[in-house]
């Protein structure tokens, strides 16, 4: 009607003003177009002082909720939104009634990623707990996870108090830096993530014991990334090595390099720069110079017209290796397979 609006039609707004002016206290912050909302309200960056000037550090994205009600995925669209959300993406509630912000961390999305990428639930609910001690991911059920404790609590008055934002801005950067951690390694097709196994609001987890979780057994899409990934970094750190000199280095590097390309020879053939058996400047060095010494100890008798004759001719020898061949045949699962770890070498919670 004109002259009135609804009475709780700006009740969002006002949760997203608040959260805004305390993530402003930390950095830059841009709020969504109200008509492009697609699940993030905020894209933040947290800056540090350099002169006299704040420098740019590190960047990440907020959803604003004006109550603690869980955050709902209503569809397996929904839910690969937020396993593939390329940034750190945090959920921060305003409670109005309470005159408080909370800011959680979303590390659920992470474990969806390693271990349901093949079979996305139809549906996900992330519930919010209280503080102050947080724990580990916990799965609640087939389609809901706890965020358990809030990383970051703030009251009203505390957002005036300067000495204390700048405490809460250190807590929240170590949270920060997990995210982009996590993100990276999704990225890079590695099924696993890093989180602190216990945590308490308000305070930086400096000393807390981190956990490492992952899948054995990843998704074929985050299996293809990972292969490239590994294959793009052999290819450029044993370039470095070889051009510093390091050809043992270089040589290892371009062996598991060569074996990636045959194994999975379908799947290189369609990614740029990676051909295989099309070699890199640097490569080409190596191999010839593979070509050279092969072929001296052979008295000459190795084709080294073909690039890559010394590589093929060492393969030989290692595979025909009377030790490496009795490591290649033996029964998978003997008894011999497994190397005691001390519970200290351990890796905590890992799977």
């Amino acid at each position: 009607m004109v002259g009135a609006i609804a009475g709780n039609l700006h009740e969002g707004s006002r949760s997203e003003i608040l959260a805004d002016y305390l993530f402003s206290r930390w950095g830059a912050v841009t709020p969504v177009r109200r008509q492009d909302d697609y699940g993030v309200d905020l894209f933040c960056t947290l800056t540090e002082w350099v002169g006299h000037r704040e420098w740019v550090r590190e960047y990440f994205t907020v959803q604003v909720k004006s109550t603690e009600d869980l955050w709902k995925f209503n569809n397996s669209q929904s839910v690969r939104w937020l396993i593939d959300y390329p940034t750190p993406l945090f959920l921060c509630t305003v409670s109005k009634k309470h005159l408080r912000v909370r800011i959680f961390h979303v590390a659920p999305r992470f474990h969806v990623s390693a271990f349901h990428r093949d079979s996305l639930p139809d549906n996900l609910e992330l519930t919010l707990e209280e503080g102050p001690t947080g724990k580990l991911v916990q799965w609640v059920n087939g389609s809901s996870f706890s965020l358990s404790a809030p990383i970051v609590e703030v009251g009203i008055k505390e957002m005036t108090d300067d000495v204390r934002l700048r405490t809460l801005r250190d807590v929240f950067a170590h949270w920060v830096r997990f995210e982009t951690e996590n993100c990276d390694l999704v990225r890079q097709g590695l099924s696993r993530f890093r989180i602190p196994r216990s945590y308490r609001t308000n305070e930086a987890p400096v000393s807390a014991p981190m956990s490492q979780i992952g899948s054995v057994r990843p998704a074929l899409e985050l299996r293809e990334r990972g292969l490239i990934r590994l294959a793009e970094a052999l290819e450029c750190i044993g370039g470095w090595h070889a051009n510093q000199g390091d050809f043992a280095f270089a040589l290892d590097a371009l062996l598991l390099f060569d074996r990636l390309q045959a194994q999975y020879a379908d799947l290189f053939e369609t990614v740029r720069f990676l051909t295989p058996r099309v070699p890199s400047a640097t490569q080409a060095i190596v191999l010839s110079r593979l070509n050279r010494a092969i072929g001296a100890a052979e008295g000459g008798e190795l084709d080294t017209s073909e690039l890559y004759a010394g590589l093929d001719a060492i393969r030989k020898m290692i595979s025909g290796d009377p030790m490496v061949r009795r490591y290649l045949t033996a029964e998978r699962g003997a008894a011999s397979d497994a190397i005691p770890i001390s519970p200290t070498d351990q890796p905590p919670d890992a799977k």
